[in-house]
């Protein structure tokens, strides 16, 4: 969970910009964390993405489900749209997609938000990058796509995505997120990805049903205690001072008075 209203106070940025934009992406971000790890583990076992990401089919305590791209996006309250990010960077490239592999995005298309001068062949690292594009990449990070691990590694599928919310160009949440489930399951948990998308992948088990739960499972969500942290930002950024606001500068001293004589008293 974060509010992205309390990271643009600390961070002294309008970084909501980048977000709100794309209709439910802020809400998304906002959502609560809580999951069900025992749930979470067995939709990964057991979930089959079509070819088309037209839905996902996983099993949970012996049953079979299926919850159409329509229908989680009405849960997670997204919307469609043409472009998708993974198909921009691999093409048609089989899962799992390698995260150092695809197609390198056009210079004009990164040059916003990489530091200056940019060009062909200058570096695209993410000390390279432009504080508010440095931001966005720790957030997403942190959420959206999560990732641990070389913090200074950005990945071309990471560029892509970077690109698009720096310019403001819709594109598909749903797709991202499920194009990453894909590769999860298809990477045998390798990758450095452990259980993303819990809280959504929960409230989709929940709320994406035409049939209630069964009296155990509902047991099992009373007793649901897993959480995931309220991202406060202050913490989140404590180890990254230069993304934090800059301190405000020093009020202006008065003029210093002149020394007074020798030999008598100032008033």
């Amino acid at each position: 969970m974060l509010d992205l209203e309390i990271l643009g106070n600390v961070v002294g940025a309008d970084i909501r910009q980048y977000f709100t934009y794309l209709h439910g992406l802020p809400e998304l971000l906002a959502l609560l964390g809580t999951y069900c790890e025992e749930w979470v583990r067995e939709f990964y076992a057991s979930v089959r993405v079509s070819p088309d990401h037209s839905y996902i089919h996983y099993a949970l305590a012996g049953k079979d489900y299926r919850v159409t791209a329509q229908s989680a996006r009405e849960v997670l309250g997204l919307r469609a749209y043409p472009t998708r990010i993974h198909q921009l960077c691999y093409g048609n490239f089989e899962p799992p997609r390698r995260p150092h592999g695809g197609e390198i995005p056009p210079v004009d298309f990164v040059a916003p938000y990489f530091r200056q001068p940019f060009g062909e062949g200058s570096s695209r690292t993410v000390r390279d990058l432009t504080r508010p594009a440095r931001i966005l990449d720790f957030v997403l990070r942190k959420t959206l796509f999560p990732r641990t691990g070389y913090r200074d590694g950005f990945t071309r599928i990471q560029q892509w995505l970077v690109a698009h919310l720096i310019s403001k160009t819709p594109f598909d949440l749903w797709d991202l997120i499920v194009s990453e489930i894909e590769d999860t399951i298809l990477e045998s948990f390798r990758g450095r990805r452990e259980l993303p998308y819990a809280h959504w992948i929960t409230m989709l088990i929940l709320r994406a049903r035409l049939v209630p739960l069964p009296p155990h499972l509902q047991r099992e969500l009373s007793d649901l205690d897993m959480v995931f942290p309220h991202y406060d930002p202050r913490q989140m950024l404590r180890a990254h001072y230069d993304l934090r606001a800059p301190p405000p500068p020093p009020a202006a001293r008065g003029p210093v008075p002149p020394p007074s004589p020798r030999g008598t008293r100032s008033s």
